[in-house]
């Protein structure tokens, strides 16, 4: 005879505990590069401490070093960070859902979003890579993987016969790094400096340099 009691089922777990501890230490780290990034933007990168961190992320100072071994590798996330910003720009130019020159300008726009928060943030980003040591070296290894996935973005422009054939895609990326870290030097000695006014005329001449020639693709030329 059948019991007429329904039989229980076990508890699912929607949220196992792992995900939960792996959410939280990723909500800390959060607040920890939060808390980083604006004390860096009003009062610079030497003068900030790890516990005025600490004490704006609303966590204990010993938990700083369960993510970030110095201060200086806590800026080594901020500008890991930026790689996604240009993963982001290649995907736009993957779809094709817009040109290449709107793309670019949109890129070099988001690029200033975090050092153009304060004159002060912009010379940590261009100091903290200078003082050596594992900062710098990680600091050009993020400038070449963020020049080698803008050369794929600029290649896909030259496909389209958008942007000139005559210089290598990877030249033309690092010129684009080049005219990014003129304005961020610019802005970090003059505080009065135009932002916008600056990216779009500055972005302006860069694109002039580079656009095709030419409504069509051409072959391309190598450099001797």
């Amino acid at each position: 005879m059948l019991s007429s009691n329904p039989v229980k089922q076990p508890k699912v777990r929607s949220r196992p505990e792992a995900t939960r501890r792996e959410r939280r230490k990723a909500e800390i780290r959060k607040r920890l590069f939060r808390a980083a990034i604006k004390l860096f933007a009003t009062r610079g990168f030497t003068a900030t401490t790890i516990e005025e961190i600490t004490d704006a992320a609303d966590v204990a100072k010993g938990t700083f070093f369960n993510y970030f071994p110095t201060k200086e590798l806590l800026l080594a996330d901020i500008v890991e960070f930026r790689l996604e910003i240009f993963r982001a720009a290649l995907v736009e130019a993957e779809r094709g859902g817009a040109p290449l020159r709107q793309i670019l300008h949109e890129l070099l726009y988001a690029l200033m979003s975090e050092p153009g928060r304060s004159p002060a943030m912009a010379r940590c980003m261009i100091m903290a890579p200078l003082a050596g040591g594992p900062v710098e070296t990680l600091a050009h290894e993020i400038m070449a993987k963020g020049r080698q996935v803008l050369s794929a973005a600029i290649e896909i422009g030259q496909q389209r016969g958008e942007i000139r054939l005559d210089w290598p895609a990877d030249e033309l990326a690092r010129l684009f790094q080049q005219t990014f870290y003129g304005v961020l030097y610019l802005y970090a000695l003059h505080s009065n400096l135009r932002m916008s006014h600056c990216l779009d005329t500055t972005f302006a001449l860069f694109w002039a340099g580079i656009e095709a020639r030419t409504g069509r693709p051409r072959t391309s030329k190598k450099r001797s």
